[in-house]
C-alpha cells in the first residue's frame, strides 16, 4: 500500500456510497462513511474497525456541514479525496400543482446540486494542496435526461454539478487539486430502486441497450472512483468517466 490517505464520502452508508467507502478501506485508506442515517455507517464501522470512520451529517444543513467540518479538523490530518456521492431521485408530477411541483423541484436540486456545492465549499480547507482530489458522482441522466417521465429535476441537478466541477477545475487546478466526475449508467442495489436488483421485467427492458450486456454493480462505480482518486490519474481533471457499459458515451 501507498500512503495511506484520509477518504471522506457522502452518502456512504448504502449503494454506490457503500461500496466508494468499502474500496477505500480494503486499500488501508482511513475513510470517513458521511449520511444522515447513523447505523449504517455503524455497521461499516464494525465491518472497517481500523479504516472506517461514521460521520452523521446532512449535506444540505450548512451547520452539519460545520459539525462534520470540526471533526476531521481536530484530527489535524486534512483530507485527500472528497467523494461526493449523497443524492436522491424525485419525480415531480406534471398534474401536480404549481406550489407543489416548484417543491419537489427545490429538494431534488438542493439534494443533488446545493448538496454538492455545501459540501465541497464547506470541506475545501482540508483538502491537501498540492494532491488534493474531488470526484462529483452525477448520472448517466445529465447526458440522457431522465429515462422516466417526471426526471427533470434530477437530470437538471447532475447536469448542474457538471458545469460545477468544470468551474471548479479551473478554480483549484492552480492549487494543485483535480476535479473529476463518475457518470454511472444503470446500477442495481442502489436506494434509487429500493435497496434492491432491478426486477426482471425492468431489467429486460434496459438491457437492449446496453452493450456490456449488465446492468452495473455498485463496484463498478467505486473502481471508476479509486482509479481518480489515485496517483496514475494525477493528469486527469475536469473529465466525465462514464460507466455505463456502452449505454452512453462521448459528450
Amino acid at each position: 500500500m501507498s500512503k495511506q490517505r484520509i477518504v471522506l464520502v457522502t452518502g456512504g452508508g448504502s449503494g454506490m456510497g457503500r461500496a466508494i467507502v468499502e474500496k477505500f478501506a480494503d486499500n488501508g485508506d482511513i475513510v470517513y462513511a458521511m449520511g444522515r442515517r447513523e447505523q449504517p455507517l455503524e455497521t461499516l464501522v464494525k465491518k472497517f474497525p481500523k479504516h472506517v470512520r461514521a460521520l452523521p451529517g446532512d449535506i444540505t444543513d450548512p451547520k452539519s456541514l460545520r459539525k462534520a467540518v470540526e471533526v476531521l479538523y481536530k484530527t489535524g490530518k486534512g483530507l485527500d479525496v472528497l467523494v461526493n456521492c449523497a443524492g436522491s431521485a424525485g419525480h415531480v408530477e406534471d398534474d401536480q400543482p404549481l406550489e407543489k411541483a416548484l417543491d419537489q423541484w427545490n429538494k431534488i436540486i438542493t439534494t443533488n446540486l446545493s448538496g454538492t456545492f455545501l459540501t465541497t465549499y464547506a470541506f475545501l480547507p482540508l483538502i491537501r494542496k498540492p494532491g488534493g482530489r474531488i470526484i462529483n458522482i452525477t448520472s448517466l441522466a445529465a447526458f440522457a435526461g431522465s429515462s422516466r417521465p417526471g426526471g427533470e429535476a434530477y437530470a437538471a441537478a447532475k447536469s448542474g454539478v457538471h458545469g460545477l466541477t468544470r468551474t471548479l477545475v479551473r478554480q483549484l487546478g492552480p492549487q494543485g487539486i483535480t476535479v473529476n466526475c463518475v457518470s454511472p449508467g444503470v446500477i442495481q442495489d442502489t436506494e434509487f430502486f429500493g435497496g434492491v436488483s432491478i426486477s426482471p421485467d425492468r431489467a429486460a427492458l434496459l438491457l437492449p441497450f446496453i452493450p456490456a450486456g449488465r446492468l452495473g454493480k455498485p463496484a463498478d462505480v467505486a473502481a471508476a472512483v479509486f482509479y481518480l482518486a489515485s496517483e496514475e490519474a494525477v493528469f486527469v481533471n475536469g473529465d466525465i468517466l462514464q460507466v455505463n457499459g456502452g449505454q452512453q458515451f462521448g459528450r
